[in-house]
């Protein structure tokens, strides 16, 4: 593999579909059919010089395979693979980073995997357990990363954190990625509170991109309060320009296990389609 490319791990919300305790006929269709589950939200990217993963979710030890599917491969059956070396997470959501257990004795014993977020982020997660315990034996490294500034992760690829507003029940910020490589860009927001909140314009920053990767958690309004999140529908209208051009591609993820997206057959999964838009399959691949 000459170019790197980014692998669309996970499409749903943190609980995946289907969603523990949920029997809505998107979650016990999917429990009868294994093609119509959604793992959480996450993704990879993957070149000759190494992987990078986003979010350690609830599936990472599926994600973590599909990831080392799309690298060169490295290991045989009856061996081990090893983990991606660099995890890249968003926030302090427990559906967002608490796979990272994963990589202790217990499972992987996994040797310095570097561990990378915000500021706030790397904090929290120094100051708990077993996260400070697992850094203190080796398993992974805990480093933090500037806001807004673009850093260089593999050969080619520079990531820069944008701070976004999303609920934070423990003082951890939340951050959007732009990815940038030698032949495209994607910008990846799975999680914000409203695109009003943000300090930046959200058609800018879909318009300035290749692929923008966004919080498609609920079609309407969520109808429980504090669980904030654009819907589709109005962030069709917001990006129906950029949407119309061409230039981007606009696809939804972070999808709630009630999100009639999911279905492919359903009139709200075809109007996204008819608008221009895109709902994120799984194991899609992009150049980077």
């Amino acid at each position: 593999m000459s170019d790197a490319e980014l692998v669309v791990l996970g499409t749903a919300q943190d609980g995946g579909l289907p969603h523990a305790g949920c029997l809505c006929r998107q979650c016990y269709a999917a429990r009868l059919d294994p093609l119509r589950r959604r793992l959480p939200a996450s993704l990879g990217v993957v070149s000759d010089s190494g992987a990078l993963l986003v979010d350690a979710t609830l599936a990472f030890a599926e994600q973590i395979y599909r990831l080392w599917q799309a690298r060169p491969l490295k290991a045989e059956p009856g061996e081990r693979f090893a983990p991606p070396e660099t995890v890249v997470l968003t926030h302090a959501h427990t559906g967002h980073y608490a796979g990272l257990w994963q990589l202790d004795r217990s499972v992987m014993a996994a040797r310095g995997v570097r561990v990378l977020g915000s500021a706030a982020m790397i904090a929290f997660l120094k100051a708990n357990e077993p996260w400070a315990m697992m850094e203190r034996e080796g398993f992974i490294t805990l480093t933090s990363l500037p806001l807004e500034t673009a850093v260089e992760l593999l050969p080619g690829i520079r990531l820069t954190l944008l701070p976004v507003p999303h609920r934070s029940e423990w003082g951890v910020d939340t951050v959007a990625l732009h990815l940038r490589g030698p032949r495209s860009c994607v910008l990846y927001l799975p999680d914000i509170d409203s695109w009003d909140a943000w300090d930046r314009d959200i058609a800018s920053e879909a318009g300035a991109v290749d692929l923008a990767l966004l919080d498609g958690c609920f079609w309407e309004p969520f109808h429980i309060p504090g669980v904030p999140h654009p819907p589709i529908r109005q962030s069709m209208e917001r990006l129906a320009e950029v949407a119309g051009s061409g230039k981007t591609r606009i696809a939804f993820t972070h999808l709630n296990h009630s999100n009639p997206v999911c279905d492919p057959t359903t009139p709200e999964a075809r109007e996204v389609a008819a608008r221009g838009f895109h709902v994120a399959q799984e194991e899609e691949r992009f150049p980077l």
